[in-house]
Parts: structure tokens; sequence; C-alpha cells
């Protein structure tokens, strides 16, 4: 059997592989610069989130926040492929273009048959207070919540 090279590419690990093969001989070319790897990863942690618009004529009254709130399940649908997704925020169904990053509309929720969608996201929660610290559901985790009680009792 002959592999063709994109046929090579397509094993598992090979492109991740190749890819650190490249960086090594990237850093090697350009000396006193900091690692490929470093750099890859400076320029990911620095992009923006990509906005998610609604669609022309849509009568939806939805928050600055609400909107950062679907865009990243949006980004979260995008990564793991899908292409239309229903979005599961504050009570309300809305189908999204993933691809486009826009809100087609509203789903009615008491019934019926949406065919136009492959995934369903459910947006992260509002969160209640800006004061709010520490990972994500640790305040409503019963035993901390138990152990902050004995400590405010003391």
């Amino acid at each position: 059997m002959t592999l063709t090279p994109f046929d090579f590419l397509a094993l598992p690990g090979i492109a991740t592989a190749a890819t650190r093969s490249i960086g090594r001989a990237l850093d090697s070319l350009i000396p006193g610069s900091s690692g490929f790897a470093d750099k890859l990863s400076t320029a990911q942690s620095k992009q923006d989130q990509l906005p998610v618009e609604m669609s022309k004529g849509l009568d939806l009254d939805l928050t600055k926040e609400q909107l950062g709130r679907i865009a990243d399940a949006v980004d979260r649908a995008e990564a793991e492929g899908a292409d239309a997704a229903v979005v599961m925020i504050d009570g309300m169904a809305l189908e999204v273009d993933v691809t486009m990053r826009t809100i087609r509309g509203q789903i009615d929720q008491d019934g019926g048959i949406n065919t136009q969608i492959d995934s369903i996201v459910y947006a992260k929660p509002a969160s209640s207070s800006s004061n709010v610290v520490g990972p994500d559901g640790l305040a409503s985790n019963p035993d901390v919540r138990q152990i902050i009680a004995d400590t405010k009792a003391a």
C-alpha cells in the first residue's frame, strides 16, 4: 500500500508531530527567539472573541452581556464542529448559524420539529455578582457553602 502525503498526515498524531518538528526547525533558524510553541500560545491568547449578530428584522431584545454569553456558546459549538445550533439562554431557545455567527430566530419551545440544527448548547449562566472569584460552580457547592456558613457563625 502506498500512502500519499495527505494519507500520511491523516494518521493519528502525525500532524501534531509535524507541527512540533516545524516549530523546532523555526526555532533553530532564528537564534535568540522565544520558542514556536510560546509564540503560538501567545497569539492564541490574544485572539478576541468574535461577536454574534442578529439577523435583520429579528425582534429580540438582548443585552451585551447576553450576546457575550451567546458568543461563548457559539465558540464552544464551533470547536465541536457544529454548523447550526440552538443556544439555550435565560429561558430562551435561539437558533444560531454557527458558521456565520448569526442569530436566526427564537424557537417556540411549546412543540414542533426543527430539523435545521445539529447541536444544542447551553449558555453559561449570568454571573449574579461581579465580585465572585474562584472556579465555576464553587459558590454552588454545598460543602463550600457549609464552610462559609460555619466561618460566618464563628
